[in-house]
């Protein structure tokens, strides 16, 4: 009955499908035989039954508040069922606020662009800016991820190698040491976009576009916002994982 009541919370029932489609992704990818893949698969799979095992013990061993409360530990203000244009307020609001670091990783960002090429320049007037977009080009131009990542999501073949291109052609009079942009050479798991202390993030699912996809809201000192800037700071800092525009 208290699992019956729970999921009630529309909350719970997001938390739960989050975690349930991470498994279900991983066991796709496990199927590989590319070990590349099947790595993929295994972390995925992973954190999908530990975010499930966290979720059983919080029911089981607290109150509601409690429960609430240690779910606030690992930084989780909020759960969107998608991004970009959907929760468009959402960002504005942490934007005018922003004050130190606007930190932005995702394939060619073509949202972000159209929605906010015109206030990129007052961004860093009041904020560092980072921005990560895939590497075209990685491993190679003829087979490389974003071309993997256009059948993915069903979209043309070069449709975010184009994305990529056009932004570094709109934003090529802004870069500088306040607008900085990188080509990331990594396998892409995760969408973030941080403001500050809050940072926005979502993973990648199959025959879905980015912007579709669910997004949760965490803030600095948790948990999850910790390991994930950490990810951001360790693709931009390695050479081997990214390179200058």
């Amino acid at each position: 009955m208290r699992l019956f009541e729970m999921f009630k919370d529309h909350r719970y029932v997001i938390y739960w499908l989050v975690h349930l489609i991470l498994f279900m992704l991983g066991a796709y990818f496990l199927r590989s035989s590319d070990i590349t893949y099947q790595s993929i698969g295994a972390s995925l799979m992973a954190a999908g039954i530990a975010g499930a095992v966290i979720f059983i013990y919080i029911m089981y061993s607290q109150n509601l508040s409690d429960k609430l409360e240690i779910i606030s530990r690992f930084g989780i203000t909020n759960i969107f069922e998608a991004r970009a244009a959907r929760i468009k307020s959402i960002y504005d609001e942490k934007l005018n606020t922003a004050r130190n670091n606007i930190d932005i990783l995702g394939f060619g960002l073509s949202a972000l662009r159209e929605d906010y090429l015109n206030d990129f320049v007052t961004w860093k007037t009041r904020a560092k800016v980072r921005i990560l977009l895939i590497d075209p080009e990685f491993p190679t131009s003829e087979f490389s991820l974003s071309g993997l990542r256009d059948r993915e999501e069903g979209d043309q073949a070069g449709e975010i190698e184009r994305e990529v291109r056009q932004f570094i052609e709109d934003t090529r009079d802004i870069v500088d040491d306040d607008f900085q942009i990188r080509l990331y050479r990594c396998l892409p798991s995760v969408n973030i976009f941080r403001v500050d202390d809050d940072l926005f993030w979502g993973p990648y699912l199959m025959r879905e576009q980015s912007r579709n996809t669910p997004t949760m809201l965490v803030r600095g000192g948790g948990l999850l916002f910790e390991k994930l800037q950490s990810h951001f700071e360790v693709i931009w800092e390695d050479s081997n994982l990214s390179r200058s525009v």
